[in-house]
């Protein structure tokens, strides 16, 4: 089965993720789960340290802060949600955030075919 817009998905790295208790499908379950790991900060999950972005891109100058973010993202996502293959990650542009030292990461995430409902 070729990519179809149905596989192809953009998950914005941004403060206000909300949860979900009862997600109406698959795809919006491993959609929000993305978002979590873009929003948390490894450490700070009590019965799960691991989970979330390493830190060690904070106070980075931003081209090094935008590699690790990048590197630090793709890992995590492989290594929590295995029902996606990622495309790309940017960043999206915010020059207000820039000029605060914030990187709001863009990822595209292809969802393998077995999980679409």
């Amino acid at each position: 089965m070729g990519l179809t817009s149905r596989n192809i998905h953009t998950i914005l790295g941004i403060d206000n993720a909300k949860i979900n208790w009862f997600p109406q499908s698959t795809v919006e379950e491993i959609l929000q789960n993305i978002a979590i790991l873009l929003t948390t900060i490894r450490g700070s999950v009590v019965l799960d340290r691991n989970l979330g972005l390493d830190s060690a891109f904070i106070d980075s100058p931003a081209p090094q802060a935008m590699m690790k973010l990048r590197i630090f993202a793709i890992e995590t996502i492989q290594e929590y949600e295995s029902r996606v293959q990622v495309q790309e990650v940017d960043f999206v542009p915010n020059p207000d955030a820039a000029l605060e030292g914030r990187l709001y990461p863009r990822v595209v995430v292809r969802i393998l075919d077995e999980y679409l409902s």
